[in-house]
């Protein structure tokens, strides 16, 4: 098989960049690792800000007819003891975010490229060819060999391309996620359906999920004695015992779904190469406090497929180049506003997890 640009990953990422290209009239394969497990749910918001950027891409109704609710603020106990209402009226010209099901968004935006998709079960092989071209051997009962002329790294944090290409990742914390379902609940004293609070250790934040269940993710850093517990849902409302309002959405309860997991800021040395680009997580992994994960998987697809284009119909040398420095421009900018945001809050500066940020 001979295609011009080869993905690996069907993430948001992967599959906004395949729809992207398919509309532009790129030849293009999509492989993915085939997974059995049921994918855990996590309730991803898309914040106002986000929606200018699926409406230029004609993406916005796949996200909205896909969403679980429309969202239109927050509540936060951020710097102090007293619950800030961010709400999204000032917000133009989208009053609202989105609460989305992501597998369901995916499944509807794969159906588009599903012609073009490909699955391997364990494994894949990349020979860089003398002449330009990649090939990727894709692993099934036999072995898929594909051409292309540009691969594209859409594998999330596991950047499995760039761990084959020797391309190493600069990692700038190690902050790490819990989250669990719970039974949903809503609290007397807050009208939005998601609340962040900090707390000593970490900070938390809790969102409705559906109709019948909350989700619950608390944020800590590897080695915080209070990882130990956490991963005992039954232990949640213990450990959370001092918070304010956070510990009051919880239940004791060894039913809860649960998944751990990184959730540090990091970004790849290399985002581009001569002949390969990456994308979304793969490209540069957000802290959650920012809210911008899934918007920067699909600006980073919107961003690629220009670079592309350029490249193949244009002969562009200097495409992937300036991708990559625009990448990395972004991701510096978002280190100083996520480092400011969590310098804003100060009650606890001497604590393991908060000292990190006032060094």
């Amino acid at each position: 098989m001979k295609k011009d640009v080869i993905i690996i990953g069907n993430g948001i990422a992967g599959v906004t960049l395949a729809v992207l290209l398919q509309r532009k009239g790129i030849p293009f394969v999509l492989l993915h690792r085939k997974v059995e497990k049921e994918a855990f749910a996590l309730g991803e918001t898309l914040p106002p800000t986000a929606m200018p950027l699926l409406n230029e891409l004609q993406l916005l109704s796949v996200f909205e007819e896909n969403a679980y609710r429309k969202t239109y603020g927050y509540h936060s106990m951020w710097g102090s003891s007293r619950v800030t209402d961010i709400n999204f009226f000032h917000h133009n010209p989208y009053k609202n975010g989105l609460k989305i099901n992501k597998q369901q968004t995916l499944q509807q935006l794969r159906e588009i490229i599903k012609e073009n998709m490909i699955s391997y079960h364990k494994e894949f092989d990349i020979i860089q060819e003398a002449h330009g071209n990649t090939v990727v051997l894709a692993k099934n009962e036999g072995v898929k060999i594909v051409q292309g002329k540009i691969l594209i790294d859409a594998t999330g944090r596991n950047r499995a391309i760039l761990q084959k290409l020797n391309v190493k990742s600069n990692v700038h914390d190690e902050l790490v996620a819990l989250s669990c379902h719970i039974p949903k609940i809503k609290h007397p004293k807050l009208t939005h359906e998601v609340y962040v609070e900090s707390f000593k250790e970490g900070w938390g934040i809790v969102s409705a999920l559906n109709e019948i269940e909350n989700i619950c993710t608390i944020f800590t850093h590897k080695g915080n004695e209070i990882l130990s517990k956490l991963k005992d849902v039954s232990q949640w409302k213990i450990v959370l015992s001092e918070t304010m309002y956070l510990k009051d959405f919880l239940q004791e309860t060894n039913q809860a779904k649960f998944k751990g997991g990184n959730a540090n800021s990091s970004v790849a040395a290399q985002i581009a190469g001569s002949n390969w680009l990456v994308l979304g997580d793969a490209a540069m992994s957000f802290d959650p406090l920012s809210s911008h994960g899934i918007t920067n998987a699909i600006y980073t697809a919107a961003k690629a497929s220009e670079a592309i284009v350029k490249k193949l119909n244009f002969a562009d040398t200097e495409a992937f180049p300036e991708y990559d420095s625009t990448m990395k421009t972004i991701f510096q900018q978002y280190l100083q506003s996520k480092n400011n945001l969590y310098q804003q809050e100060t009650r606890w500066k001497d604590a393991t997890f908060w000292k990190q940020f006032f060094m």
